[in-house]
């Protein structure tokens, strides 16, 4: 980080490890979407996960790369788990015919989170973690030539 004022650089480390996690959960909540009206798991998402995710931290902590790179792989992870805590929801309400927002409400946090663990098997596993790598890749602040 660059010598300034402390408080403007801790605001700005603060807005933007903000951004950066509200922005991957916002790009599970469109893969969880994506999934639920086709009806698949689309386990490659994850890479699409991870590349938005690494993107939305190089842009919005430009002053801290390692830190956003270590933040993207950590918001990647969290945000894939949020992924299959909505895919859980969806398929409690599709089993007890209940509109998603019940289910969601009726189900309750801890039994979404144990059913989206259960679902989380090795193939989607391995596809998250490439994900969070892509993440931390596309985030890491690499020293070009001439710069």
């Amino acid at each position: 980080m660059a010598p300034g004022n402390t408080v403007s650089t801790w605001l700005d480390l603060a807005f933007g490890t903000l951004n950066v996690l509200l922005g991957a959960l916002a790009l599970a909540a469109v893969w969880a979407l994506l999934s639920m009206f086709l009806l698949r798991a689309l386990a490659p998402g994850a890479l699409l996960l991870g590349a938005g995710t690494g993107l939305l931290a190089r842009a919005s902590l430009p002053r801290a790369r390692r830190y956003a790179a270590l933040l993207a792989i950590a918001a990647c992870l969290a945000a894939a788990y949020y992924q299959q805590i909505l895919m859980a929801a969806v398929r409690v309400a599709d089993t007890l015919g209940l509109p998603l927002i019940a289910a969601l409400r009726d189900s309750g946090l801890g039994l979404l989170a144990l059913l989206a663990h259960i679902a989380l098997d090795g193939a989607l596993l391995a596809w998250v973690l490439a994900g969070a790598a892509l993440a931390g890749l596309v985030a890491w602040p690499f020293r070009r030539p001439g710069l």
